[in-house]
């Protein structure tokens, strides 16, 4: 999930002495107060928000447009099998989940957002021109002119041929860095250009922030498989410019992000409150000392109500493991399938574009349609059922994929025993006709279905962190929840080795995810008593020992979690 958002507005300090403890402020230096109040604004809005906003629409545009062609690549024409292209890929995706937590470290500590935006732009920028230019080569002359050239040297024409390989490596890290280190700042640096009273427009800058993210998705996922399959530089397929465009499109985004530095509101570094939670951990875990003794009472109880929230994010690695291979085994799926559309062909990286335009359309329908009618007919809305409930059917959407993959296997032994007498060597998946295979339309049940469970899962989990989490930490909260993508990645890396054999993997992952909902269940009735407990308290002075557990009297019944 991206654009996520940094209110932590408080201005307060715990403990005394060294190791006094100081939260991010709003406001509480009169320059910025100022510069705030004094600004040009466009239809009430400062007038830096639209080239923010136009910021993230190019940078997502850049980010989408490689992604969405980098399993074929790395198939097709860096010639890797797909079970390492698959590692490849989710470890790019991977970093990308990883460096926030460094972005946020850099900007809140060191730089302050402005800079590290500035400066981790110019590594993404970077990073595409990389993925771009060793992108050129002539693969098809290589190929057919390989067995010619069994005494090649480096001196040799070999390297005019060879695929880069070195490009990706050094590219995708180049990237992964670049955007997962802007990803925390960019949202909350637009939101620091309002007012504290301006909270009515500051919503909205969200919505049209997240609006960028998902148009800049869909228009990226719909062009660039286009350029990659025309015809450049003695080729059949154009990579490097399908790399190029998103390459241009991230200049354009660090241009639009410069234009209107004159007119920003600049925060200076405030300290990082993953630095304070680390703090008082370590007292909690190893201090000699009482930690509230040394940080206070309340920060303390912040931090326990931090743990908690943090544990029911550990079933949601394995919903990112299920979700993000979307764009790796799911392309690998739709590549083997007929793409004829009455003399159009889809391509299989296109078939991504379904998710943003589902995700834009359907979150209206669930929020006036779906959950009012669970309502009605007495299913609970809570959170904690919703995202058990989103888990499930993000499951489901691998048993479809699943059954659509055997049926796929099934046509190819049909048509070898049909045509034993004509072939030499029986087909495989692989290199099946893609025109006698099932139709790549066939794959939209499952982006469908997976969708909702994206709705369900993961735009709950971010609202549940952010309810029940600490004011002065909600910051920390989305950071880690971003990191539940990384791990995620790691686990497809990992489990994507048990079976050659793609069918397998597919029903196996609906039935990892269907033990992680279980784990989510069994979470969810261990502390969502105390997450309640805590927050209900509204701000008053807190008991250690009434964090610890629920008082018998309000103690829930095992199915109370789920209600609303």
């Amino acid at each position: 999930m991206d654009g996520l958002v940094n209110h932590d507005y408080l201005n307060l300090t715990y403990g005394d002495g060294e190791n006094a403890i100081s939260e991010p402020v709003d406001d509480i230096n009169e320059k910025i107060l100022l510069k705030k109040q004094s600004v040009k604004r466009i239809f009430g809005y400062p007038i830096s928000i639209p080239f923010i906003i136009a910021n993230e629409f190019c940078e997502r545009f850049s980010y989408y447009g490689m992604r969405t062609v980098l399993m074929l690549y790395l198939t097709e024409k860096l010639l890797l099998n797909k079970d390492v292209a698959t590692d490849w890929y989710h470890e790019f995706v991977a970093l990308c989940y990883a460096t926030p937590l460094l972005g946020a470290l850099i900007a809140d500590v060191f730089l302050g957002k402005f800079l590290t935006i500035m400066l981790l732009s110019m590594v993404y920028c970077t990073g595409n021109a990389v993925m771009a230019f060793t992108a050129i080569g002539k693969w098809e002359a290589f190929q057919a002119n390989a067995t010619l050239h069994t005494d090649l040297t480096d001196d040799s024409t070999y390297w005019e041929y060879t695929p880069h390989l070195w490009g990706p490596l050094v590219g995708l890290h180049l990237i992964a860095l670049g955007t997962g280190g802007i990803k925390p700042c960019v949202s909350s640096f637009g939101g620091d250009q309002f007012l504290k009273t301006e909270s009515a427009r500051l919503q909205r800058y969200f919505s049209m922030f997240y609006f960028s993210i998902n148009a800049g998705s869909m228009v990226a996922t719909l062009l660039t498989p286009e350029i990659r399959t025309s015809a450049c530089m003695g080729e059949r397929t154009c990579y490097p410019i399908a790399f190029g465009v998103p390459a241009i499109f991230m200049v354009v985004a660090v241009g639009a992000f410069v234009v209107a530095s004159k007119w920003y509101v600049v925060v200076p570094p405030l300290g990082n409150p993953i630095i304070d939670v680390s703090k008082v951990s370590w007292a909690m875990a190893f201090g000699k000392e009482s930690p509230e003794r040394l940080y206070g009472v309340k920060k303390v109880a912040e931090t326990k109500q931090l743990f908690r929230v943090l544990m029911t994010f550990i079933p949601f690695p394995f919903f990112w493991a299920l979700f993000e291979q979307q764009g790796s085994r799911w392309v690998v799926q739709a590549r083997r399938m007929n793409g004829n559309i009455g003399g159009f062909d889809l391509k299989p990286d296109q078939m991504q574009v379904f998710n943003p335009v589902l995700i834009l359309c359907l979150i209206p329908v669930f929020e006036v349609v779906v959950y009012p009618t669970m309502k009605k007919i007495g299913l609970p809305t809570s959170a904690t059922f919703r995202m058990i409930l989103g888990m499930v059917i993000v499951a489901s959407s691998f048993v479809i994929c699943g059954f659509i993959e055997l049926a796929m296997e099934k046509r190819v032994e049909a048509y070898n025993t049909a045509h034993q007498a004509d072939l030499l060597v029986p087909y495989t998946l692989d290199n099946f006709p893609n025109k006698e295979q099932l139709h790549i339309l066939l794959t939209i049940p499952q982006i469908f279905v997976i969708t909702c469970g994206e709705i369900l899962c993961s735009i709950t989990g971010l609202e549940f962190a952010y309810a029940y989490a600490p004011p002065s930490m909600k910051s920390v909260c989305q950071s880690f929840f971003l990191l539940t993508n990384a791990f995620g990645n790691i686990i497809v890396i990992i489990f994507t080795k048990v079976s050659d054999r793609d069918v397998y993997l597919y029903f196996m992952w609906a039935a990892i995810e269907l033990c992680a909902a279980g784990l989510m269940f069994f979470i969810c009735r261990r502390v969502v008593g105390a997450l309640d407990a805590y927050k209900n308290q509204d701000a008053q002075p807190v008991k250690m020992s009434d964090l610890e557990t629920v008082p018998a009297k309000n103690e829930r019944k095992p199915s109370q979690p789920f209600e609303e």
